[in-house]
């Protein structure tokens, strides 16, 4: 059996006493949290120790959509040791796709009510990036540019990278809702947009199917906000790799940041 270090077992036993212990490993998961696998009486577990504070607002957001069948499930979490416990998810051999059933789940995330959660500074964020890209101009202008289209705002994922989305037999469902606040709709939008590298035309047709999944016309204005949001998660993104000096994920990024600026 797969032996993990005594340090966490012993939080492991802190945060849930009641859990016995079969199998325990590491996965190689995640870039900003340490992932496990844990399985008791054949009962598959996954482990999440978070490096920074536990999301407790995120994790009860997730645990709430979990019961629409879009969330994966939250068994429970501790504070104190940081640690929290999910449902293993089976996925399905078959890849994650930009399909009508994805949409329909998003459209579902981005219609959840969670009052107590805060909304996302994007502006800040920028400035943020500009100041670590040494490009604050650059990006105080794109914060300008945002700000002129109307807002749109909705509880939002914010990290909708492919590892993020599951598909299960029962349809495709959402992990990872660290980052989860409250945000315009395009910003998860266009993170679906870089995920699947989407050219301009493949995004706007997309647009058109997210909006009919909500009944809704597509604004004339929808490609143009798109992309300006699109622009902002790739700026964003290249900052948040560039601060890890995980170097080897910049080259794509950069490459479609400057078709999205073409």
């Amino acid at each position: 059996m797969p032996l993990c270090d005594t340090p966490l077992r012993e939080l492991i036993k802190r945060a849930f006493p009641e859990l016995t212990i079969s199998t325990l490993y590491p996965l190689n998961k995640g870039l900003s949290n340490k992932n496990y696998y844990l399985e008791q009486a054949q009962q598959g577990y996954l482990l999440k120790h978070y490096s920074n504070t536990l999301p407790v607002l995120a994790l009860q957001a997730q645990s709430q959509l979990a019961k629409l069948g879009v969330a994966q499930p939250v068994v429970g979490f501790d504070t104190k040791t940081r640690l929290a416990l999910f449902e293993f998810v089976t996925e399905s051999d078959e890849a994650i796709a930009l399909g009508d059933q994805l949409l329909a789940q998003l459209h579902t995330l981005h219609s959840f009510d969670q009052p107590q959660i805060g909304q996302l500074d994007l502006s800040g964020a920028l400035l943020e990036a500009g100041r670590v890209l040494d490009c604050a101009p650059q990006l105080t202008l794109l914060a300008q540019q945002l700000a002129q289209f109307e807002a749109d705002i909705c509880f939002c994922h914010n990290d909708l990278v492919k590892d993020n989305m599951l598909v299960t037999l029962q349809g495709p469902v959402f992990i990872d809702f660290e980052y989860a606040q409250y945000n315009d709709r395009y910003f998860d939008l266009a993170a679906l947009c870089v995920s699947f590298s989407l050219s301009a035309s493949e995004a706007e047709h997309m647009l058109k199917r997210y909006y009919r999944q909500a009944k809704l016309p597509c604004p004339a204005f929808a490609l143009n906000k798109l992309s300006c949001y699109v622009q902002a998660y790739l700026w964003l993104c290249i900052a948040w790799y560039q601060q890890r000096k995980l170097h080897t994920y910049l080259g794509p990024l950069q490459a479609m940041l400057a078709l999205w600026q073409s």
